[in-house]
């Protein structure tokens, strides 16, 4: 039987193969839909890789465990995809199972902490900010920890760059950054994906 990705609040260590529970995690309020008065740019980019399966695989032992930690499953919390280019992608993985909030590591990050300095001070740019998960647990709760992350995201925007956010959502159901036949690419896939769309701002 599969564990499920759920919110609730946290209890002791694991025991006996069930993970520990997480800590309760605020998601402070902000836009999940199309945000009022910015349309999408009319941009052709390359698409970001997907993997679209409805394949459930269950967490390993110490897997919730080790997601929970600042060094968790990755080499790399942040990753900027292609690093030049009309369109780009900066993924923000490993987030912790059930986890909403971005860990200590990943909001140190120097390449995110410069992806930031840039949205805010580069009007041409507009953005599209997408939360992911894996597939393990109940789509209504891995749908609640994909809006999540999204939003979490957001609110590290500076004033200036949340005026360019045009869209903050969920990834549609079945769709991924990797398959999620291995701890580590499920570990990708719990992700935000801040989809970043040059020239279509204000100068």
């Amino acid at each position: 039987m599969l564990r499920l990705e759920q919110a609730t609040p946290a209890t002791g260590n694991i025991a006996m193969g069930r993970a520990p529970l997480p800590l309760p995690q605020y998601t402070p309020p902000g836009p999940v839909e199309p945000m009022p008065n910015m349309a999408a740019p009319q941009l052709q980019c390359a698409p970001l890789a997907k993997v679209y399966n409805a394949a459930v695989f269950p967490y390993l032992a110490n897997e919730v465990a080790t997601s929970r930690t600042e060094v968790g499953h990755l080499g790399a919390d942040v990753s900027l995809v292609p690093p030049a280019a009309a369109c780009q992608y900066l993924i923000i993985w490993d987030f912790g199972v059930d986890w909403r909030h971005l860990k200590n590591i990943a909001k140190r990050d120097p390449l995110l902490a410069a992806q930031l300095m840039r949205f805010e001070t580069d009007k041409s740019l507009q953005f599209q900010i997408v939360g992911y998960s894996d597939s393990t647990g109940g789509e209504r709760n891995n749908n609640f920890l994909r809006t999540g992350r999204a939003k979490n995201v957001f609110h590290l925007f500076g004033p200036s760059a949340r005026s360019r956010v045009f869209s903050v959502k969920p990834a549609p159901h079945f769709e991924y950054l990797k398959d999620n036949t291995t701890a580590m690419n499920r570990a990708a896939n719990r992700a935000v994906v801040v989809e970043i769309f040059a020239g279509g701002g204000t100068i």
